[in-house]
Order: C-alpha cells, then sequence, then structure tokens
C-alpha cells in the first residue's frame, strides 16, 4: 500500500468497525488479483463534488450453532453453543 489515502481510509475502517484483526482490509485490498485496491483508488482520483457517490464499508456477523456431545455419566448429552 503505498497510496496514502488508502492507509489513511483503512485505519478510519478499522477504527469505526472496531475489526479485531488487523489483517482484513488488506485482505480486501488483494482479492481478485487487487481488484478492490484498483476500484477503490480510482473512486478516490475520479469522485468529485458533481458525482458524490458514497464508498461504504460494513461487517456481517454471522450467528453459528455448534453441537458438542458432552458425557454425562451414564447419558450421552448434547449441548448447543451459539457462536
Amino acid at each position: 500500500m503505498d497510496d496514502l489515502r488508502i492507509v489513511w481510509l483503512r485505519n478510519r475502517v478499522y477504527d469505526s468497525l472496531e475489526l479485531p484483526h488487523k489483517d482484513s482490509f488488506e485482505e480486501l485490498l488483494n482479492r481478485d488479483n487487487g481488484k478492490a485496491e484498483l476500484l477503490i483508488t480510482e473512486y478516490l482520483d475520479e469522485t468529485t463534488d458533481d458525482t458524490k457517490r458514497p464508498l461504504i464499508f460494513y461487517t456481517l456477523v454471522v450467528e453459528q450453532d455448534e453441537e458438542i456431545e458432552v458425557e454425562c455419566g451414564t447419558l450421552t448429552c448434547y449441548l448447543r453453543n451459539r457462536r
């Protein structure tokens, strides 16, 4: 990442979305051979007051159930663990 605008944007995204993994943004930029980084750079280069297109970053939280087998004396119990 040589573009300081993207570094600044990355830092704002981490702060705003409270991302726990500091490599998430870099992973986004490197997807599809750097297509996302190219699109963001084009957006930063071409956006003027006349076009005013938004650039939106968001996180998606997905809950996942996990079934755990636990031995309870002579019985086998199944517990659900929600992540």
